[in-house]
């Protein structure tokens, strides 16, 4: 659950504590049909948060359609109606290109379109019981202005359908560009919100400390370019601020002190600069975070683009050399497994197309960066390939999508090529066969796999051949790997009652042994079963419960 919704509601309790808050997905909207509509038009107002910043496609949700805020906000007509999110601010993006203007016919669906922080706003209308007399265009100068809300708005997560089993909650840090000092990164609006502003520690806590009495035991320091550089003393002064380690373990500690049995805690963006320009303090933090964090944790590092032009005209944050420096750093640090079956802390890599100076030399270069780190047997826990979205205000914006377009084979043939020779061998390096996942979350099925991943920042995707029950944690063992996600079993696996297909699956049996537990069972415990094995491996999967 972002930040909007839990803002908002606490603007609406700081400034009316008796006013009734009703908060839904759309993906809850898209379920109640024409009975979300009449709700809806029962309501003084309806706020709407629209639109995504990084695009990409989610299991656990689909955002708002251009077609659904036409078509759904005509519908609804007797309340008030606020848009507010990335589509209010920018406007509609969706794979990657230039993102379009608002529709007339999504403006004229609403009364107010927000383009500052809709917080800030709502709190005005609430407080003076008008639309006119607040500003659209307010941003908060601090967070101390908002601070109240947002504790207020804590208990807003009870009303999410996930509260309870698989919710995570992204915290905000701080907001801003530590580089915009030479102008950020061409495509990125953070630097919009010019040099960082960062929470108090203690206001951090206080807001984990509220939630987790709320029941929430998932948690990720998300929102901020990079969390290692969290109240570094040069921000402002230098490109690549010297890490803090001291004021990281503060908020670390303090996180863990309210809330010691929280299931997950991660990150999110680290700043590839940061840590090939600073490897002993970025060392140094990596071993605070994984000190206080849960295993499986990604560092999300925002690479690009290692093609010196391309990180040249955009104003990128690393060279190739630079970049395969961080990731040795933090598999130094994070690579040995934690005990939820996954790495510690590893890093990410965030590949950007599209960009200014991009040729087909481009996709070589970008590509000999990550057959790199396969042959110096690096580990990576996820790669990201996408086509840059090109926001308003941002240098990107006179280039458009031209470059994307005109290299779409370029691009194509690149993925496909990753998807084949990298991913594949990256994967089965994080999580070689016979590994144990545990508390894994079973969402959804598609045919008759079953969908589940562990709650955390950018999970492994885990397909059961078998229907089991949704919305459940359990463990299993990894058996066999696709590109970017890995077949696995039950752990341990019931032999009296498991289909064969599943058993056949199973690390280090083979066919004959198979065939044997079949004919022999049920068996009483895992004596038994050794005498109709060859290789006693197989013991540690199994059970007979």
């Amino acid at each position: 659950m972002d930040v909007y919704p839990r803002y908002i509601a606490g603007a609406i309790w700081s400034a009316r504590k008796d006013v009734q808050v009703k908060y839904l997905t759309v993906d809850q909207a898209r379920t109640l049909d024409y009975m979300f509509f009449q709700e809806a038009n029962s309501y003084d107002l309806v706020i709407v948060i629209a639109g995504v910043t990084v695009p990409g496609k989610y299991l656990g949700g689909k955002p708002i359609s251009i077609k659904e805020l036409e078509e759904w906000f005509k519908i609804i007509d007797k309340p008030s109606k606020i848009l507010v999110g990335p589509a209010a601010k920018f406007g509609i993006g969706t794979v990657g290109g230039k993102v379009a203007e608002l529709p007339t016919k999504i403006k004229e669906n609403f009364d107010v379109i927000v383009k500052g922080d809709p917080e800030v706003f709502v709190y005005e209308v609430i407080r003076e019981d008008s639309l006119e007399k607040a500003d659209p265009y307010t941003m908060r100068a601090s967070y101390n202005e908002i601070e109240e809300f947002i504790i207020k708005g804590t208990r807003i997560v009870t009303q999410h359908p996930n509260y309870g089993l698989n919710l995570i909650i992204e915290l905000e840090t701080y907001r801003g560009c530590p580089r915009v000092i030479t102008g950020g990164c061409s495509f990125c609006i953070e630097p919009l919100y010019g040099l960082p502003k960062f929470r108090e520690q203690k206001c951090i806590v206080k807001e984990v400390e509220e939630l987790y009495k709320l029941g929430v035991k998932f948690f990720r320091l998300g929102r901020q370019p990079d969390i290692f550089v969290y109240k570094a003393r040069k921000v402002g002064l230098e490109e690549f601020p010297k890490p803090e380690p001291s004021e990281i373990e503060k908020l670390f500690r303090g996180i863990r002190n309210v809330a010691p049995h929280l299931k997950t805690l991660h990150i999110d963006n680290v700043n590839p600069g940061t840590v090939a320009h600073h490897p002993k303090e970025s060392r140094e933090v990596a071993k605070i975070i994984i000190k206080y964090h849960t295993p499986g944790d990604v560092a999300a590092f925002g690479v690009e683009s290692v093609d010196p032009m391309v990180v040249k005209q955009n104003n990128l944050k690393v060279t190739m050399e630079e970049a395969l420096k961080a990731v040795k750093v933090i598999n130094e640090v994070g690579a040995r497994r934690g005990y939820n079956g996954l790495p510690e802390l590893l890093p990410g890599i965030n590949l950007l197309f599209g960009l200014k100076g991009e040729t087909k030399k481009t996709y070589e270069l970008n590509y000999e960066f990550l057959k790199k780190i396969v042959e110096q047997g690096l580990l990576i826990r996820r790669i990201n390939i996408r086509q840059v979205m090109v926001f308003p205000r941002t240098r990107m914006w006179a280039i458009g999508d031209k470059v994307i377009r005109k290299h779409k084979p370029y691009f194509k043939s690149f993925k496909l090529k990753v998807k084949k020779n990298i991913e594949p061998v990256l994967l089965r390096r994080l999580v070689p066969r016979g590994t144990v996942l545990r508390e894994v979350f079973t969402e959804k099925y598609i045919n008759e796999y079953t969908y589940a991943r562990q709650v955390g920042s950018y999970p492994l995707m885990l397909k059961i051949p078998e229907k089991l029950p949704l919305r459940k944690f359990m463990d299993f063992t990894i058996v066999d790997h696709e590109h970017r996600s890995a077949i696995a079993i039950p752990y341990p696996l019931n032999v009296n009652k498991a289909k064969p297909k599943l058993l056949r699956l199973i690390p280090y049996m083979s066919r004959d042994e198979v065939l044997a537990i079949l004919k022999n069972r049920p068996f009483k415990n895992l004596e038994e079963i050794s005498l109709v094995l060859k290789n006693r491996e197989c013991l540690k999967y199994l059970t007979v419960c």
